[in-house]
């Protein structure tokens, strides 16, 4: 089966789940409902044909949690220090390079996401100043066939207080120019967005939409 195909079936297999879950939600009778019970147990289906799982365990995945799907939210951070090298940290549990970021919470706004995740990955106070762009996770993250949909927001940020530090979720850090970042095993999707970083950085461009 080729990537082209799988990649296909999983996005359909995707959005066909989250028309049935979200018509779950606003159905206003039983006839609704049933036709959306049906689409939602055909996109288990679907999905079964490129996955590991059976239709019936996915299915399972699938109605417990029954709530309005719309693509995750991720944010990244750049920080440029004075030579003009971004500031990069390697997982602990992939060992790859990433700039500092992580998921959305709710009640947060992305600028506060951004803050937050330098500060639990680094040490580093920040404030998020530009936007360098949003990213769609199946055009930029090399990942196109996963069946999570995830928005990735990109700012920059300025130091403004505290020190590099290690935490749980990090094993080193350092800053990097383009060329040595490029070097790097990189963290999905970081090798899009790290020029674009840059990009921004250098005014070479406006913010970035993909």
């Amino acid at each position: 089966m080729s990537n082209e195909y799988t990649e296909r079936l999983v996005r359909i297999a995707d959005e066909l789940r989250a028309i049935a879950e979200n018509g779950l939600q606003w159905a206003q009778n039983d006839y609704d409902r049933a036709r959306y019970d049906k689409a939602l147990s055909l996109a288990a289906d679907l999905l079964s044909l490129v996955d590991t799982r059976d239709a019936g365990e996915i299915e399972r995945v699938f109605r417990g949690d029954l709530s309005v799907r719309t693509p995750f939210v991720g944010v990244d951070a750049a920080i440029f220090n004075a030579e003009g090298k971004i500031l990069l940290v390697q997982r602990a549990d992939t060992a790859t390079w990433c700039m500092p970021g992580g998921m959305a919470d709710v009640g947060e706004s992305p600028a506060q996401v951004a803050e937050r995740e330098v500060w639990e990955e680094t040490g580093l106070h920040v404030e998020a100043r530009r936007l360098v762009g949003v990213f769609d996770s199946r055009v930029t993250l090399g990942w196109p066939t996963s069946p999570v949909h995830l928005y990735h927001i990109c700012f920059i940020c300025e130091r403004v207080g505290g020190a590099l530090t290690l935490t749980n979720e990090t094993i080193a850090y350092g800053f990097f120019s383009e060329g040595e970042a490029a070097s790097l095993s990189l963290y999905r999707g970081h090798a899009f967005r790290i020029p674009c970083a840059f990009r921004l950085y250098r005014n070479d461009t406006e913010a970035m939409f993909h």
